[in-house]
Protein backbone atom coordinates (compact mmCIF):
# COMPACT_ATOMS: atom_id res chain seq x y z
CA UNK A 1 0.00 0.00 0.00
CA UNK A 2 2.84 2.74 0.69
CA UNK A 3 4.68 1.39 -2.86
CA UNK A 4 1.21 2.50 -4.66
CA UNK A 5 0.78 5.63 -2.42
CA UNK A 6 4.12 6.67 -3.30
CA UNK A 7 3.63 5.68 -6.69
CA UNK A 8 0.67 8.11 -7.40
CA UNK A 9 2.64 10.77 -5.11
CA UNK A 10 5.14 10.89 -8.24
CA UNK A 11 2.71 10.36 -10.80
CA UNK A 12 0.75 13.31 -9.75
CA UNK A 13 4.16 15.71 -9.18
CA UNK A 14 5.26 14.54 -12.97
CA UNK A 15 1.69 15.60 -14.07
CA UNK A 16 2.56 19.24 -12.41
CA UNK A 17 5.99 19.68 -13.01
CA UNK A 18 7.63 22.03 -14.99
CA UNK A 19 4.06 23.33 -15.72
CA UNK A 20 4.24 27.09 -15.26
CA UNK A 21 0.34 27.73 -13.62
CA UNK A 22 -1.42 30.99 -12.86
CA UNK A 23 -3.27 31.22 -9.67
CA UNK A 24 -6.42 30.65 -11.88
CA UNK A 25 -4.73 27.32 -13.23
CA UNK A 26 -4.19 28.40 -16.81
CA UNK A 27 -1.10 27.42 -17.88
CA UNK A 28 1.44 30.51 -18.46
CA UNK A 29 4.76 30.36 -20.67
CA UNK A 30 7.96 31.64 -18.69
CA UNK A 31 10.89 30.92 -20.61
CA UNK A 32 13.22 32.98 -18.90
CA UNK A 33 12.54 30.97 -15.79
CA UNK A 34 13.72 28.10 -17.76
CA UNK A 35 17.77 28.39 -17.26
CA UNK A 36 20.72 27.87 -14.74
CA UNK A 37 20.75 30.17 -11.95
CA UNK A 38 23.58 31.20 -10.17
CA UNK A 39 22.76 33.11 -6.30
CA UNK A 40 24.01 36.65 -6.92
CA UNK A 41 24.06 37.74 -3.11
CA UNK A 42 27.40 40.41 -3.31
CA UNK A 43 24.22 42.49 -5.71
CA UNK A 44 21.86 42.54 -2.38
CA UNK A 45 24.03 44.34 0.33
CA UNK A 46 23.13 43.61 3.54
CA UNK A 47 19.75 42.83 2.60
CA UNK A 48 18.29 39.67 3.16
CA UNK A 49 15.78 39.73 1.25
CA UNK A 50 14.69 39.13 -2.05
CA UNK A 51 17.99 36.78 -2.95
CA UNK A 52 19.10 37.98 -6.61
CA UNK A 53 20.07 34.55 -9.03
CA UNK A 54 21.68 35.44 -12.48
CA UNK A 55 22.16 32.95 -15.32
CA UNK A 56 25.36 31.01 -14.73
CA UNK A 57 28.10 31.95 -17.09
CA UNK A 58 27.28 36.01 -17.64
CA UNK A 59 29.62 36.90 -14.68
CA UNK A 60 32.11 35.81 -12.85
CA UNK A 61 31.42 35.35 -9.30
CA UNK A 62 33.87 36.23 -6.46
CA UNK A 63 35.30 33.11 -4.60
CA UNK A 64 32.79 31.61 -2.20
CA UNK A 65 32.24 29.13 0.28
CA UNK A 66 29.10 28.12 -0.60
CA UNK A 67 26.89 29.76 -3.78
CA UNK A 68 23.28 28.53 -4.34
CA UNK A 69 22.29 27.52 -7.83
CA UNK A 70 19.16 26.33 -9.50
CA UNK A 71 18.98 24.90 -12.74
CA UNK A 72 15.01 24.51 -14.08
CA UNK A 73 13.66 22.93 -17.40
CA UNK A 74 10.82 22.73 -19.25
CA UNK A 75 9.78 18.95 -18.99
CA UNK A 76 10.10 19.19 -14.98
CA UNK A 77 13.09 18.43 -14.42
CA UNK A 78 15.63 20.52 -11.95
CA UNK A 79 18.84 20.68 -10.19
CA UNK A 80 19.84 22.55 -7.35
CA UNK A 81 23.40 22.72 -4.79
CA UNK A 82 23.12 20.63 -2.36
CA UNK A 83 25.21 22.27 0.88
CA UNK A 84 26.98 19.75 2.40
CA UNK A 85 28.14 19.70 6.15
CA UNK A 86 31.63 17.99 5.13
CA UNK A 87 32.03 21.20 2.32
CA UNK A 88 31.69 18.92 -1.14
CA UNK A 89 28.81 20.67 -1.82
CA UNK A 90 27.73 19.13 -5.48
CA UNK A 91 24.32 19.80 -7.73
CA UNK A 92 21.73 17.26 -6.70
CA UNK A 93 18.38 16.27 -9.05
CA UNK A 94 15.02 17.38 -8.73
CA UNK A 95 11.41 17.97 -9.57
CA UNK A 96 9.68 21.19 -9.30
CA UNK A 97 6.04 22.45 -9.82
CA UNK A 98 5.80 26.82 -10.32
CA UNK A 99 2.19 27.53 -9.94
CA UNK A 100 1.98 31.09 -10.52
CA UNK A 101 4.71 32.95 -8.27
CA UNK A 102 5.29 30.02 -5.85
CA UNK A 103 7.98 27.41 -6.49
CA UNK A 104 7.63 24.07 -5.16
CA UNK A 105 10.91 21.97 -5.34
CA UNK A 106 10.41 18.03 -4.58
CA UNK A 107 13.06 15.10 -4.38
CA UNK A 108 13.65 12.12 -6.62
CA UNK A 109 11.57 10.39 -4.56
CA UNK A 110 8.50 12.82 -4.18
CA UNK A 111 9.52 14.02 -0.66
CA UNK A 112 8.85 18.04 -0.68
CA UNK A 113 12.01 20.03 -0.06
CA UNK A 114 10.30 22.70 2.11
CA UNK A 115 13.89 24.73 2.70
CA UNK A 116 13.73 25.21 -1.32
CA UNK A 117 10.79 26.37 -1.41
CA UNK A 118 10.63 30.01 -2.67
CA UNK A 119 8.15 32.64 -4.12
CA UNK A 120 9.46 34.78 -7.28
CA UNK A 121 9.14 38.29 -6.33
CA UNK A 122 8.43 39.39 -10.11
CA UNK A 123 8.46 36.88 -13.33
CA UNK A 124 11.96 35.76 -14.52
CA UNK A 125 13.92 38.13 -16.77
CA UNK A 126 16.64 36.70 -19.26
CA UNK A 127 19.51 38.05 -17.07
CA UNK A 128 17.49 38.28 -13.16
CA UNK A 129 15.64 36.01 -10.91
CA UNK A 130 14.47 38.09 -7.69
CA UNK A 131 13.11 35.59 -5.38
CA UNK A 132 12.84 35.07 -1.40
CA UNK A 133 12.60 31.80 0.48
CA UNK A 134 8.95 30.64 1.92
CA UNK A 135 5.76 30.69 -0.02
CA UNK A 136 4.18 33.47 0.69
CA UNK A 137 0.16 33.04 1.34
CA UNK A 138 -1.82 35.51 -1.30
CA UNK A 139 -3.08 39.04 -0.15
CA UNK A 140 -6.56 39.16 1.13
CA UNK A 141 -8.75 41.96 0.26
CA UNK A 142 -9.32 44.00 3.39
CA UNK A 143 -13.08 44.20 4.22
CA UNK A 144 -14.63 46.87 5.81
CA UNK A 145 -17.51 46.59 8.69
CA UNK A 146 -20.35 48.21 7.64
CA UNK A 147 -21.66 50.16 10.99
Amino acid sequence: MKNLIISLTLFLIAGCAGVSMNERGTEVKDTNFYQHWVHSFEEQGNKKRPNIFRPKGSREFPPSRFRMEFAFDPSGQCNYKYLSPTDAHEMRNCIYTKIGNKVYIYDEQGKLLKHLLFTLEKPASRNELRMSYGIKAPLKKETTKKK
